[in-house]
């Protein structure tokens, strides 16, 4: 190394938050299932896509009550580590999905939320994971070989596992997919709830004010 120059490290900049947390209470987790079934045996939903997703103002419905409070304190915990200021925030959209044997979930994003979440209730054996990929759109125009990738500085894919009781809270731009449910002799249907966050405040910022009521 040359003498000449003094390193004085790297700035990792522009990192996408993403917020991971675990529900421990399993008949919470069960009756949620049980409740999810229970609107597709009422055919209160659609098919889309290969999947059957329910309605999606779950946070309304009473039998749905336990756990929006507990996505509330998710959402808080999230909105409290990065320092957003706000009046309160709420869930605006709260639906689930059930994906049989050979069902993907092609890349997308959240429209017209600041957060969304997912919660996994039900993962097959050998279900592929959540998958993320960077936003940036320069950050893969030039894709070298690495000895140790780094998501968090290079640009590249970092996947979740989706393991039962898992939540996972993100910015709603990131785009986001998951690979085909696996066959196995079960056959377990893929049972996951996605949500929504906003945020009730006054942004004061100038010549970029906005209110969120």
């Amino acid at each position: 190394m040359s003498d000449r120059v003094k390193f004085n490290g790297m700035a990792a900049l522009f990192a996408s938050p993403v917020f991971m947390s675990e529900i421990l209470d399993t008949e919470l987790l069960d009756n949620t299932v049980s409740s999810i079934l229970e609107l597709r045996d009422c055919n209160e939903g659609i098919e889309t896509y290969g999947s059957w997703v329910t309605r999606d103002d779950l946070q309304d419905l009473p039998k749905f009550k336990e756990l929006t409070s507990v996505l509330m304190e998710e959402a808080a915990r999230a909105l409290d580590i990065l320092t957003i200021k706000r009046d309160s925030h709420y869930i605006s959209c709260m639906w689930a999905n059930i994906a049989p044997v050979g069902t993907a979930h092609m890349e997308h994003i959240h429209a017209n939320s600041m957060y969304s979440g997912v919660v996994y209730l039900q993962s097959p054996e050998g279900s592929q994971p959540t998958i993320f990929d960077d936003p940036r759109p320069g950050a893969q125009m030039l894709q070298p070989d690495y000895e140790n990738p780094n998501p968090n500085i290079l640009g590249a894919r970092w996947s979740t596992a989706g393991e039962r009781g898992g939540i996972c809270i993100f910015p709603s731009w990131l785009p986001h997919s998951v690979q085909p449910v696996p066959a196995t002799d079960s056959n377990i249907e893929r049972i996951t709830l996605s949500f929504n966050i906003m945020v009730k405040t006054d942004i004061n910022n100038f010549t970029k004010k906005v209110s969120f009521k």
